[in-house]
């Protein structure tokens, strides 16, 4: 009987050193009614250790509403199992509905989605030049076309 109540206590225990923790941040644009979201992203060492990037371009052409990190209850549980070197959490983005106006005037420079890493430094170091050639803003927009003007 002893051992069942050690058992009992030690599974309390562990259940009772997991945390639910929930951040979001909202970037002031509409939201529409798309969410993407990934349950079970890996971080490490509680957290100490970011995850991997999510890439939300092609399922959030307009941008994100709302970016909401949590750590759900089954996500703390495993953190505890695994002393905290791993400690996943679950993202949730709201797509925005559509994109910020922009002024009169403002020159647009286009990225593909499928471009590359180095592809889209290059055109938004272009656009930073083009920037401070005009003394204005340059916006990047993703789209298929290298540049425009609106």
């Amino acid at each position: 009987m002893n051992r069942w109540k050690t058992l009992m206590f030690g599974a309390l225990l562990l259940a009772s050193t997991t945390a639910c923790f929930r951040q979001v941040v909202q970037t002031g644009r509409a939201p529409s009614q798309t969410v993407v979201q990934q349950n079970w992203v890996s971080t490490w060492v509680f957290g100490l250790v970011a995850a991997t990037p999510i890439d939300a371009r092609t399922k959030c052409p307009s941008g994100v509403a709302t970016v909401e990190t949590l750590t759900s209850f089954p996500n703390g549980l495993l953190s505890a199992l695994t002393f905290g070197i791993w400690a996943p959490q679950t993202v949730r983005m709201t797509c925005a509905s559509g994109t910020a106006a922009l002024p009169t005037g403002t020159e647009i420079v286009h990225v593909a989605v499928s471009a590359t890493d180095s592809q889209f430094s290059d055109v938004l170091q272009q656009a930073a030049a083009r920037s401070a050639q005009l003394d204005r803003p340059v916006a990047v927009q993703f789209g298929d076309v290298t540049s425009a003007k609106e």
